[in-house]
């Protein structure tokens, strides 16, 4: 017969317990933060309890003990022994009674007797976890049998019939009973370097804890080791906004507290029946009240830092369709923008995405004519050697000792009381605000560009995109999932920030990220969710906010003044591109 676990009826009522209705209700009231909070708050009082009243436990159960065993030992003997042995306890008792303390020494042989009764008589080789936990680990060890199991392994980690304790080394669930991360030893014979089994793997996990969760695999090939952790939902209904960072750094989006180094206020849109977990005192003192609607929360961003020269200057985006890469692409447009600096657009794919961008301050051009689109690359590679040029001049007048290029002091006040503490002002030009070169659509640009009788692009590309490193000049690049491998390693070399917008295919991941993606889960991932990696740095999630085309008009920064709801915020909807 099948394991109780197992069984129809169990399967069904696992099935109910993860619907949709059940899950928002599960969500809503059974896991409110005050009824989890009033839980837990029980649960520590009922161990201080147990704790300070332990000696009052242990008499009770021997009493209970003693009273079974004395009814046992009624029932089984005959009358006979059973007044001789009655009669010779209570003569005991009556002589030990008329003894000087007497009633004490019985008053405390009763006491140790009954707590010598009620000590804990379990095995000391039984399984310490609830039997719902055993359960759950003893369901992904069986479902993952089939793929580490091996007949060479001496230790035998994964074996038909052998129990979750021979693989698993820790793990931990959390207060809903839900396993959320476990370590597991395997054979050294697993060939864990290929992506294939690797990923075969990862989706037996995925099946066995549950497919609506995304994970994060730390497989350590020297010990041999798999870490997997369930990582929390990312927050949904960002929308394009200032962000308080430094200059030199923009918000790809955010991403989970322990894969960023500092936490942002932000404006979120409010959840029916879900209260926002409160600020801490210092920082909401000096917060504005959020408009109707919205609060304040802090998230986790991806920080992308651009310097001169910048180590890691351009970026590619691939994902399917609807995936976000369009609005990713919106919202650092918005922020570049937003601080003077200037845009240039291609638009080979004509969405219509980028229209309102054209005549506005700071955008250079919005082409959506392959011609013309070439054009606009050209005139970029002119005015990277233009700027590369400047640089290098400026740089050899300061190595000469060249004091022409310095700017002049102009003194503010030329008073008498002025002269002694003179105040100056550096008479400099202006520094040339960024170039963003945006490309949304690069095969399809090759494709139309090798059409027209330019098929030498793509290494046009890798040369501009080598000189552009040195010249202000960021390059952005969106390429389809299909078709991203299309493009040549010289050209996805120099675009060393990467994001992969949706579920990422192995093949994908291992062109991109440089092997099998660490992530994994949710098949359906929401718009704007993907991961992404900055140079060498590590594979981490990504939620990109939505920006629709108004994005790009400036925005109030969540401060010290209160943010108006704007036509931008507003628009938390799942975004497209």
């Amino acid at each position: 017969s099948p394991a109780p676990e197992h069984s129809l009826w169990a399967r069904l009522g696992h099935s109910v317990s993860e619907s949709t209705p059940v899950s928002r209700f599960n969500d809503s009231v059974v896991h409110h933060r005050w009824v989890t909070r009033t839980r837990e708050l029980s649960g520590d009082l009922r161990a201080r309890l147990g704790e300070i009243l332990h000696p009052v436990v242990l008499v009770l159960r021997g009493l209970r003990r003693a009273v079974a065993g004395g009814r046992s030992w009624w029932t089984s003997g005959s009358k006979r022994r059973r007044q001789i042995e009655g009669t010779a306890l209570v003569a005991v008792l009556a002589t030990v009674g008329m003894l000087p303390y007497g009633p004490a020494i019985l008053i405390v042989g009763f006491l140790g007797w009954a707590g010598w009764l009620g000590r804990d008589t379990s095995p000391k080789q039984a399984d310490p976890e609830p039997r719902s936990h055993i359960g759950r680990l003893q369901a992904v060890y069986d479902g993952l049998v089939p793929y580490l199991h091996d007949e060479h392994d001496p230790d035998q980690h994964f074996k038909p019939g052998g129990g979750y304790r021979d693989a698993f080394t820790s793990w931990e669930f959390d207060e809903h009973d839900r396993l959320t991360s476990f370590t597991i030893d395997y054979s050294q014979y697993v060939r864990d370097g290929e992506a294939e089994c690797r990923a075969k793997v990862e989706r037996a996990i995925e099946g066995k804890v549950g497919r609506g969760n995304e994970f994060l695999y730390d497989w350590d090939e020297e010990g041999n080791h798999l870490f997997v952790r369930v990582l929390p939902p990312l927050p949904t209904g960002l929308s394009a906004q200032p962000w308080p960072v430094a200059e030199i750094e923009y918000v790809l989006g955010i991403t989970d507290p322990d894969s960023a180094g500092r936490m942002v206020p932000v404006l979120m849109p409010d959840v029916p029946g879900v209260e926002p977990a409160p600020l801490p005192a210092n920082l909401a003192a000096r917060m504005a009240e959020a408009p109707d609607g919205w609060h304040s929360a802090l998230v986790a961003p991806v920080v992308w830092r651009i310097g001169t020269p910048c180590p890691n200057p351009h970026l590619l985006i691939t994902g399917s369709g609807g995936s976000g890469k369009t609005t990713a692409l919106r919202s650092l447009l918005g922020q570049a923008l937003g601080r003077g600096q200037q845009v240039a657009v291609i638009d080979i794919e004509q969405t219509e995405a980028y229209a309102d961008l054209a005549g506005r301050p700071g955008v250079r051009g919005v082409v959506e004519d392959p011609q013309r689109a070439l054009e606009l690359l050209d005139w970029v590679g002119l005015e990277c050697e233009r700027r590369a040029e400047r640089r290098r001049a400026e740089a050899e007048a300061m190595a000469n000792g060249d004091t022409t290029s310095f700017p002049a002091l102009k003194v503010l006040d030329a008073s008498a009381d002025g002269l002694r503490q003179p105040q100056v002002l550096m008479e400099a030009e202006a520094a040339e605000p960024t170039l963003w070169v945006c490309i949304d659509g690069l095969p399809e640009l090759l494709d139309a560009a090798a059409a027209i009788g330019r098929p030498q692009l793509e290494e046009s590309l890798a040369s501009l995109a080598r000189k552009a490193r040195y010249a202000g000049v960021q390059l952005l690049v969106t390429a389809r999932e299909e078709r991203v491998l299309q493009l040549r390693q010289a050209l996805r070399a120099q675009l060393t920030v990467r994001i992969a917008m949706g579920s990422v295919e192995p093949s994908v991941s291992t062109a991109l990220f440089g092997g099998t993606l660490e992530l994994g889960g949710c098949q359906r991932l929401p718009a704007g969710r993907g991961y992404v990696r900055i140079g060498t740095g590590p594979v981490i999630r990504l939620q990109a906010p939505y920006a629709p085309p108004v994005s790009v008009a400036p925005l109030r920064a969540v401060g010290t003044t209160n943010p108006a709801p704007s036509a931008t915020v507003a628009a938390a909807a799942p975004a497209a591109g």
